[in-house]
């Protein structure tokens, strides 16, 4: 049987390797039970270390973009009680997705581009000329229908919370075998930040709204690649 040595303050000690490694993790685990234990986080990682998590699109269509293979097309679309407080919304998430995707290696269809032929056609339509357009092969749709950074009865405090649905949609112009259409679609809920509100003294709105936006748009992002477990936002 294999043995480990091991050096503690009282003298040295031989363990079987097996009865180290199930102590180990018997101390991770209770540890891990114990709200803001990083001992239990850093015993989890140096025991299993950090896991990668498949992509929700790619383990549902078996679709990897991130080989840049496939391009994709991004919309952002909001109600317009959203849209009268914050008008630019729909510019700002399918852009702020795009570069995320783009650092990832997805071929994503310019957003510029694509916000220019929205101010021309004025919707969106059934997205079959959007992707005439530009030959994408995949179409993904961010429905927002909730956002918001006011917290009820606090005027002095700020915490962002987002609802929606993603829908990705394959066109005719995609170089895969099935039928065009709707192939995946989840819901999305995220609260910024996820443990108390911010007052306002501590940041201006315009900055809090840019970080509320840029941690969304990395949440709707990590739906299309493949990334450990330590980075998911939730």
């Amino acid at each position: 049987m294999e043995r480990v040595t091991v050096r503690l303050s009282s003298g040295i000690s031989i363990w079987p390797a097996g009865r180290l490694m199930l102590t180990l993790a018997s101390a991770a685990m209770l540890c891990w039970a114990v709200t803001g234990c990083s001992l239990g986080v850093m015993a989890g990682k140096l025991l299993m270390g950090d896991p990668k998590q498949k992509a929700a699109f790619r383990a549902a269509t078996g679709t990897d973009l991130t080989k840049g293979k496939d391009s994709l097309l991004i919309i952002c679309s909001a109600p317009h009680g959203i849209l009268a407080q914050f008008p630019s919304l729909q510019v700002d998430m399918a852009d702020r997705i795009s570069r995320n995707l783009e650092t990832r290696g997805v071929k994503v269809v310019s957003s510029d581009q694509v916000a220019s032929w929205y101010d021309e056609h004025g919707e969106w339509g059934d997205f079959k000329e959007l992707a005439e357009a530009f030959e994408a092969d995949y179409i993904m749709n961010v429905q927002l229908q909730k956002f918001t950074y006011r917290v009820p009865d606090s005027e002095n405090l700020m915490q962002g919370i987002a609802e929606g649905r993603i829908s990705v949609t394959q066109t005719s112009y995609s170089k895969k075998k099935s039928r065009p259409g709707a192939i995946f679609e989840r819901g999305f809920q995220l609260q910024f930040p996820t443990s108390y509100p911010v007052p306002r003294e501590n940041r201006s709105e315009q900055i809090f709204i840019e970080g509320f936006q840029d941690r969304l748009a990395l949440h709707l992002s990590q739906f299309l690649y493949d990334h450990h477990l330590s980075e998911t936002v939730h």
